[in-house]
């Protein structure tokens, strides 16, 4: 083997090896906004009986987080609030640990009314009224529907406000 030839194939590896060492693979990509329109969502008395997971595009998710889900998206009903539906989403955690999930959940509008406030910043344009709050777990985008619904879209270890309004929109115009 010439000198040449060891020296290119050492680049090629190289160049193959440093990429998935440093934890960069296929499954990550850069946030893009969420495209896929939703299948229509009927509101009605009974909020348990929606299937959130079923209405929302995986890809939709896929696209807000920048990386492929590591399971199947899962029912998740909020923390401790009866009557809620909404789903589940998560990727794989960073090789430091981060962790990469999101939720979309429909709660009655109490849950919408009492969340514990923290850095919230109100958001025009959503439906009759939205806002911003750092969540226990998340930065979330409460969203009021009507005088009866809200839903709550959030994203983290890392904060996804420009996806988690261009979703609500998506959301807001699957429901009939």
């Amino acid at each position: 083997m010439t000198a040449n030839r060891v020296l290119k194939s050492l680049f090629l590896f190289i160049a193959l090896i440093v990429p998935l060492a440093c934890g960069i693979s296929s499954t990550v990509s850069a946030p893009k906004q969420p495209t896929i329109p939703i299948a229509p969502i009927t509101l009605g008395g009974d909020l348990t009986q929606m299937d959130v997971c079923k209405a929302i595009p995986q890809e939709d998710i896929e696209a807000v987080m920048g990386r492929s889900l590591s399971k199947p998206p899962e029912r998740f009903d909020y923390y401790d609030t009866t009557g809620s539906s909404g789903c589940w989403y998560e990727a794989a955690s960073d090789s430091d640990g981060e962790a990469h999930f999101g939720y979309v959940v429909f709660t009655h509008l109490d849950a919408y009314n009492t969340q514990p406030l923290y850095n919230s910043t109100d958001i025009g344009g959503l439906g009759q009224a939205a806002y911003f709050n750092n969540g226990a777990d998340a930065r979330q985008l409460w969203v009021k529907v009507n005088e009866n619904v809200a839903f709550v879209v959030a994203f983290g270890d890392v904060p996804r406000e420009d996806g988690c309004k261009a979703l609500a929109q998506l959301i807001l115009a699957a429901i009939k």
